[in-house]
């Protein structure tokens, strides 16, 4: 059996032409995982999705990987009046993507999809989360959240002693105009603007997954919600039972579940079919009770 796969064209509020491809594992499924990546990822190379999308051919669950305005390093989008507009994760506003999610969202329920999971990797976990607390999750039935890591105190600790200089230097360049204007190498890959909003504490994106916070973001989801962590995720900045004891006293689901899997890193190298079914499994027991 193959899945049919169909790209697909879609709009946020704001004007930005954005792409996704829908994969149905059969005709007419209620339930579809929405797909939103991380720093710098994509929507349509993900050997975790294809692993999921194959996992989950003939049966009821389709799979949207969406695109967002995050696309790569710095991407030239276009709007609906056809301008070029460059964004990419080095110059993308964190707080916009609830208009590429709502956007995403809004198209799934046109196609008919009653069931709407949303999935995030990465940085796409601050993305679902923040979506959730802001929007309410509204058409949300359930949450995936894999590797939700924690990209304030991971700064911290990349640029040890010289994060305050870091700092220091992006707010200077946003004072002078230069917002979007790339840091010097040695601090990020990115624009001052987005270096600062996950290396300020204040920030919702640096705040989010602070798991030496109050997660307060986190706590607002009442949805079920499945957190899937590697036990050789490298960016942790401190013991992965840490997290997973900081999420458990968090949440406010009555349907929350941690699953940390052996050997697995970040992107989950080699274990993409095992999450696969993780995910499935856990999406499954989310919908055959609506």
């Amino acid at each position: 059996m193959v899945m049919e796969t169909e790209l697909l064209k879609f709009t946020a509020n704001d004007g930005i032409i954005l792409h996704g491809l829908l994969f149905r594992s059969q005709k007419r499924n209620d339930t579809v995982i929405l797909n939103v990546f991380g720093m710098t990822g994509d929507f349509f190379s993900s050997k975790r999705i294809d692993k999921l999308c194959k996992a989950a051919i003939g049966g009821r669950i389709d799979i949207f990987s969406a695109g967002n305005r995050g696309l790569g390093g710095v991407f030239p989008f276009k709007d609906v009046n056809g301008e070029r507009i460059f964004v990419g994760t080095a110059l993308e506003r964190f707080e916009e993507c609830i208009l590429d999610i709502s956007a995403a969202i809004k198209l799934l329920k046109s196609l008919g999809y009653k069931n709407i999971i949303l999935l995030g990797h990465s940085t796409g976990c601050q993305k679902a989360v923040y979506y959730m607390d802001k929007v309410k999750g509204h058409g949300v039935k359930a949450v995936v959240l894999l590797a939700p890591v924690d990209d304030y105190n991971l700064a911290r600790k990349d640029l040890g002693p010289r994060f305050v200089e870091a700092v220091r230097l992006a707010k200077k360049m946003i004072r002078n105009g230069r917002a979007n204007e790339f840091t010097p190498n040695w601090i990020s890959h990115y624009s001052a603007a987005r270096f600062l909003s996950y290396a300020l504490p204040n920030k919702p994106e640096a705040r989010i997954f602070n798991y030496d916070s109050n997660l307060t973001e986190f706590r607002s989801l009442k949805c079920p919600i499945l957190v899937v962590i590697g036990s050789d995720e490298q960016y942790l900045t401190k013991p992965l039972e840490d997290y997973v004891s900081a999420l458990s006293r968090a949440t406010d689901s009555s349907k929350f579940y941690c699953k940390t899997m052996r050997g697995a890193d970040h992107s989950f190298t080699g274990k993409e079919r095992v999450l696969a079914d993780v995910i499935l499994g856990f999406a499954e027991k989310c919908t055959e009770r609506i």
